[in-house]
């Protein structure tokens, strides 16, 4: 004991960091104020304070992701310097940090989500995507016992909870990490969760991990901490010692009250009205449907997964296939915890924010002003402690815990007579809960019934009714007197009838099949084309029949498959075609007269379109405006080396487009040549590095990842295919024009929409481009075939674009409704 003791006690004596005088000012804001705080080896630093005290804005400082005005941060003995300071220096000096809004890439699985926290371990060969599959399991394990996550999984198809775990147990896993910063760690993890998690802080402190861990649940600061930094309108208010601390004390330093339970409930008795809503079936559990009443507040407690998030979204947007029957007698308003997905419009001020709860019930061709919604806005915000000076911001520039009073009070502005609370103090102070607490039940005596789902126990004391879930139904309630966290505590877990094991698996299943359907649309509408061909024209099927229509075909593939890097970006290249026509005038003229000097016009032409793609991030301009313009420099290039259609195709350039093998279309070869490496781009660690940017490039950014650089590197990625698309257009025609990949921007987004791929970036499918461009290119044979005029071309492919996106829709929206 006495030698373990010893090496802790050296342990705390190494600094990891210290930071001295730090200021951070947004205008007229000051959101740190000259605040100077240590950490050393085996420290748990419990920081509390008010939403909008600034902890968040110290964090950030801290990893580098915001630059002080003021003040400085040094490592150990090592004086800092402020202006080489950011995210990825403080990652190389083992800070890490799990944001408040947590920062998965939601199109990546877990395991490949483990990668971007730690891509030193990744090499570019098959299998490499194992190591990070151990990795995840074994740091789940560690902090998770249980846990019940498949690493294989989406991070997007997790629950909130599950995501939480996975953000937290990638962090304390990165190789070399010494200070852990967790920012609202608990906020949506159960009651075993949070347990957990801070019996595992414990056992690392000891061996000597840093921790700064926030929260808003003082009781599990108290619980997990060291020490305790408290902060105040942007100053250090108190620092001392855990063993000094208590829940009031902390409660009266942030300026709020002791009682803060049961106020609200204590003028509240649970007056009952009409019933407005009726559950029956399902979740209800037995014979009798669920009747809710009027001036009620009910909850819906359990373990995290155990049915009460579903049930809310059911009641929300009811279905016929649905296990719970909902009737429903009027609108319903609904707050949800997590704010990325289902709160915030990101692009919103905080007044529109909120108005928009009232405005978006009454009539659509109504006139919408400033003092109109700030007139609906204004008492709700001024009851939730929201500054009314903040009003006009953007919701984004606010801290988490006020982002979720704007939609709190959005909802409460609404005249629905049906709340629906799905973890609504979700990262809300003290002082902010009590108020809500106040204002939920005003909603309640006012003749509104409130379902609320809280992560909480504690919460459920303010409920006159109490429905405690297990295995995705109701399992006992709990009202008046009944309520306690212990009862809500034991219900959880016990065994809901047998019946009530399906329900999961039945949801787990939801929406994958059609979801195959889109997977194979781009895939069936080539088969279709292609028998269409077969049936006006058997030899179409032949080995030279075949040479001879998707010989066409594979420059739009190339070009399509360089758009489909560019767009997984969030991006598109208007001047892709334009950059095509002109890889085929450079390679007919320059490279035909003067080989060397036309390989390295080549090269410069690459290097500069992979420019642009620096350029845009690294100076914010949005992509259409660059590449618009960049089509006009490709094309003025192209008619200043050739005014008129002409030149010639090497010779060696015929030959490798040229090459035959017995029994087999030299152009399908090509083609899916074109789609394997693709494929095997998209598959290795840089193809997963360019699919979290095109999802989550803040995320990427605050891991310390180079946007610019990455950029660069897609753009780098997209020359390559188009230049080969440009030199396959020389080789096929034997001459050049830059006019002759003029329609081949259109084509190729058509055909990366087609093939799967996602406009708002972040999923590509190498695949299914390939075959919708294919499809798309033999559309103008099948109609010449048909002597069908080409006129319609462009109409037909348009009809196919038209339809598979419809499909895609109603897939998509029937799977929102299961």
């Amino acid at each position: 004991m006495n030698r373990d003791n010893t090496a802790h006690l050296q342990n705390r004596a190494q600094l990891v960091i210290r930071a001295r005088n730090l200021t951070k000012i947004y205008g007229p804001t000051r959101a740190n104020d000259d605040i100077s705080i240590a950490v050393a080896c085996g420290d748990v630093i419990g920081l509390v304070g008010g939403n909008g005290a600034g902890k968040s804005t110290l964090m950030r400082m801290l990893c580098g992701v915001t630059s002080p005005d003021a003040g400085t941060i040094d490592f150990g003995d090592q004086a800092g310097q402020p202006e080489d300071y950011d995210a990825n220096a403080a990652q190389q000096r083992g800070i890490r940090i799990v944001h408040q809004e947590l920062s998965l890439c939601s199109n990546l699985s877990v395991a490949e989500n483990f990668f971007l926290e730690a891509p030193q371990g990744a090499k570019a060969r098959p299998g490499w995507r194992q190591a990070y599959r151990q990795r995840a399991h074994a740091a789940l394990d560690a902090v998770f016992p249980n846990h019940g996550i498949d690493v294989n999984a989406e991070a997007g198809h997790l629950p909130i909870g599950e995501r939480q775990m996975v953000e937290i147990a990638r962090t304390v896993a990165a190789p070399g990490v010494r200070l852990v910063i967790l920012d609202e760690p608990t906020s949506s993890l159960g009651l075993e969760r949070s347990r957990q998690l801070r019996a595992f802080i414990h056992a690392k402190a000891a061996e000597g991990l840093a921790f700064i861990f926030i929260s808003h649940k003082l009781h599990e600061i108290v619980d997990v901490a060291t020490r305790v930094v408290l902060l105040r309108n942007g100053r250090l208010e108190w620092e001392g010692l855990a063993a000094d601390a208590s829940v009031p004390v902390l409660v009266r330093l942030m300026g709020g009250e002791t009682a803060v339970l049961r106020e609200a409930a204590a003028d509240h008795q649970g007056a009952t009205g009409a019933v407005c809503l009726r559950l029956c079936g399902g979740a209800a559990g037995g014979e009798e449907p669920i009747a809710l009443r009027a001036g009620q507040i009910v909850g819906l407690a359990g373990l995290e997964g155990s049915g009460q998030k579903a049930l809310l979204h059911q009641i929300f947007k009811p279905s016929k296939r649905d296990a719970t029957k909902v009737e429903r007698c009027g609108a319903v308003s609904f707050v949800s915890g997590d704010r990325q997905r289902e709160g915030v419009f990101p692009l919103w001020s905080v007044l529109s924010n909120i108005s928009l709860g009232k405005i978006a019930t009454g009539s659509p061709f109504r006139t919408v002003t400033n003092s109109a919604e700030r007139a609906v806005a204004a008492t709700s915000a001024e009851r939730l402690r929201l500054d009314a000076n903040r009003l006009a911001s953007g919701i984004l520039d606010l801290s988490g815990g006020n982002q979720q009073k704007a939609l709190m009070a959005r909802a409460l502005v609404s005249e629905a007579p049906i709340i629906l609370l799905d973890d609504p103090t979700r990262g809300v102070d003290v002082a902010a809960k009590r108020d809500f607490y106040k204002l939920v039940a005003e909603v309640a005596r006012s003749g509104r019934l409130v379902l609320w789902h809280s992560t909480e126990d504690l919460e459920f004391l303010e409920c006159d009714r109490v429905f405690v879930f297990a295995g995705g139904r109701v399992v006992r309630e709990l009202t008046g007197g009944e309520i306690s966290e212990q009862a809500i505590v034991d219900a959880s877990f016990e065994q809901p009838a047998a019946a009530s094991a399906a329900s999961p698996a039945a949801e787990a299943g939801t929406g994958k099949g059609g979801q195959r359907v889109v997977q194979m649309a781009p895939f069936a509408s080539l088969v279709l084309v292609f028998a269409a061909m077969m049936i006006a024209n058997p030899s179409a099927g032949s080995v030279f029949g075949l040479d001879l229509l998707l010989g066409p075909a594979l420059p739009l593939v190339l070009v399509a498959l360089g758009q489909m890097f560019v767009i997984g970006g969030s991006e598109i290249d208007l001047g892709a075609g334009a950059f095509a026509g002109l890889a085929n005038v450079l390679s007919a003229t320059l490279l035909f007269d003067q080989p060397a000097l036309g390989v390295f016009s080549l090269v410069c032409a690459m290097a500069c379109y992979s420019a642009l793609g620096w350029l845009i991030q690294a100076r914010r301009i949005p992509a259409i405006v660059i590449t618009l313009g960049a089509s006009f420099i490709w094309m003025g290039i192209g008619h200043t080396l050739q005014p008129t259609p002409g030149g010639s195709s090497p010779a060696w350039l015929s030959a490798l487009f040229g090459w035959s093998v017995p029994g087999v279309p030299t152009s399908l070869a090509l083609i899916v040549l074109a789609g394997l490496v693709a494929w095997m781009l998209d598959r290795c660690p840089l193809g997963v590095s360019l699919r979290a940017f095109g999802n989550n490039p803040a995320a990427m950014v605050r891991a310390g990842w180079s946007a610019p650089r990455y950029a660069a590197l897609r753009y780098v990625l997209a020359a390559s295919f188009i230049v080969v698309a440009g030199l396959a257009l020389t080789a096929i025609n034997t001459a050049s024009d830059v006019n002759s990949g003029s329609s081949y921007t259109l084509l190729g987004v058509a055909g990366v929409v087609i093939g799967g791929c996602s406009l708002m970036g972040g999923r590509i499918s190498p695949a299914g481009v390939v075959a919708g461009s294919v499809a798309l290119s033999l559309i103008g044979a099948l109609l010449g075939t048909l002597n069908v005029s080409s006129d319609f071309n462009a109409a037909v492919q348009g009809v196919l674009l038209v339809v598979i996106l419809a499909l895609r829709a109603l897939v998509t929206r029937k799977g929102n409704d299961e």
